[in-house]
């Protein structure tokens, strides 16, 4: 079957200014980097703050342009035009991706109106506003009305407004507290299955990509260190990033203590 997503061999390297020519030097941010999204599968891209998650999100979304290496959506090459329409992102912090101008009908309208989606807009914007467990009433209130954690929910209702193949959830969590990032991640969950829609997840907590992934690529200097089946990888870590990361994973409360 063909990836959803796939990279293959993807370096990048960045020229280190100094203020002497003998002082430039070359940092290379990514190493020969294969990743895969298979069809009807989750991913989750984990490593430490410096793995290179960061600069191998921006190729993949089609915002940088690898040195080395190719990446690829549905089989073909990425193309800002195709992902546009086609992939839902949420970056990590939720307030930098809604204008504190608009309310939030006319934020999650835009996506709808600027891919000229065919749909009833407003029935849209309400229904995904109850999707993401927020009052419908609310609409028309701007951001600065909304706590951190509705924030996301509204971030996370704009990505999917436009019914996208593919959602990328970036370190979207790490701002809120426990309790509220284990109720966003099971709705993130809950959504997820029952659209269909497949996910990519970029995170460094462990406890998060348990809770919603399949697979897991673990990124280390730039490098693959380990990928796999989420289980097989957390239950028998073989790379030292791998076991680090265990070692300092956060358990997320259950449901039942949020409540």
């Amino acid at each position: 079957m063909t990836p959803v997503l796939e990279a293959a061999g993807v370096r990048r390297v960045y020229r280190v200014p100094g203020t002497r020519p003998w002082r430039r030097r070359d940092l290379t941010a990514l190493d020969d980097v294969d990743l895969a999204l298979q069809p009807g599968r989750s991913l989750a891209l984990v490593g430490e703050s410096g793995a290179g998650k960061s600069t191998l999100l921006r190729i993949l979304l089609a915002l940088e342009v690898p040195d080395a290496g190719s990446v690829r959506f549905r089989g073909a090459p990425v193309s800002p035009e195709r992902l546009r329409r086609e992939v839902g992102v949420v970056v990590q912090d939720a307030g930098s991706s809604l204008d504190p101008r608009l309310q939030v009908r006319a934020s999650l309208r835009e996506p709808l109106e600027c891919l000229d989606v065919d749909a009833d807009h407003d029935a849209r914007v309400l229904e995904l506003m109850a999707a993401v467990g927020l009052d419908p009433e609310t609409v028309d209130r701007r951001p600065g009305a909304f706590s951190g954690g509705q924030r996301q929910r509204i971030a996370l209702a704009r990505a999917l407004i436009a019914n996208p193949a593919l959602l990328v959830v970036d370190e979207p969590f790490s701002a809120v507290d426990p309790a509220t990032r284990a109720r966003l991640v099971d709705l993130l969950r809950v959504l997820a299955e029952r659209s269909g829609i497949q996910l990519l997840l970029v995170t460094h907590d462990l406890g998060v990509a348990d809770r919603l992934c399949d697979d897991v690529v673990v990124l280390a200097h730039g490098r693959v260190a380990e990928a796999g089946p989420i289980a097989e990888v957390f239950a028998r870590p073989r790379s030292a990033a791998a076991q680090d990361l265990l070692g300092a994973v956060g358990r997320l409360p259950t449901p039942e203590a949020t409540r």
